[in-house]
């Protein structure tokens, strides 16, 4: 009888997970088409998402493939200014003036490029971006990311006052294998982020800086 009873409980256990995998892949290709089909028009202003920098403290590939996509939309004239947001990932690594410099040095003119370096996550740039927008009277923005990762940023860039009319998107046209992972991992931060700003739409990023904190012991 007791192998019966943990033979069935393994079943449905299975069961169970089978159906938790497939609801979960369907919100990952839901997020994927979501920010794919996103419009992407002329803006105001390009709003380009940091990532990891090498250890000489250039953009890594992930990084640059964004920054070559915001290079290209200068260059077609659809967005004047950028505003780079990103975060400080140790001494000498600096997300948002390391996109800068590559835009700099691809020849997008410093003074239209606002930088951001506590941009530490998704919520953060979209607070700061709306500030950015106030502050020069702006409206139209054009969100640069991953694919994957344009439907949790629009949420944001809505929910802290940007109106949804007034935001487009674009991104590398550039598939990794690691897209499948972080294609998984979007699903929960989605959630996270849908819940958190319909409880809170003026909720505070939380964020932990563990290499500015290190760093701030020895300063």
């Amino acid at each position: 009888m007791k192998y019966h009873t943990k033979r069935g409980f393994a079943a449905r256990t299975g069961r169970l997970l089978a159906v938790i995998a497939c609801i979960w892949v369907a919100a990952a290709v839901a997020l994927v088409a979501y920010g794919m089909r996103m419009p992407s028009q002329p803006a105001d202003v390009a709003v380009i998402f940091g990532n990891a920098l090498d250890d000489t403290g250039a953009p890594k590939p992930v990084l640059a493939a964004r920054l070559d996509v915001g290079v290209r939309c200068y260059r077609t004239g659809q967005c004047p200014a950028f505003l780079v947001s990103g975060a400080i990932d140790g001494p000498g690594l600096n997300e948002a003036t390391a996109m800068r410099d590559y835009l700099v040095a691809r020849g997008v003119p410093a003074d239209r490029i606002a930088v951001d370096d506590q941009g530490d996550n998704t919520l953060a740039t979209a607070q700061h971006t709306l500030a950015y927008l106030q502050t020069h009277r702006l409206s139209r923005v054009l969100i640069v990311s991953q694919y994957y990762h344009l439907a949790r940023a629009r949420l944001a860039f809505e929910r802290v006052g940007i109106a949804r009319a007034d935001i487009f998107a674009a991104y590398p046209r550039r598939f990794q294998l690691r897209d499948v992972y972080s294609s998984w991992r979007e699903v929960p931060a989605y959630a996270v982020y849908a819940l958190r700003l319909w409880v809170n739409p003026d909720a505070r990023p939380i964020s932990f800086r563990p290499m500015l904190y290190l760093m701030s012991l020895f300063s």
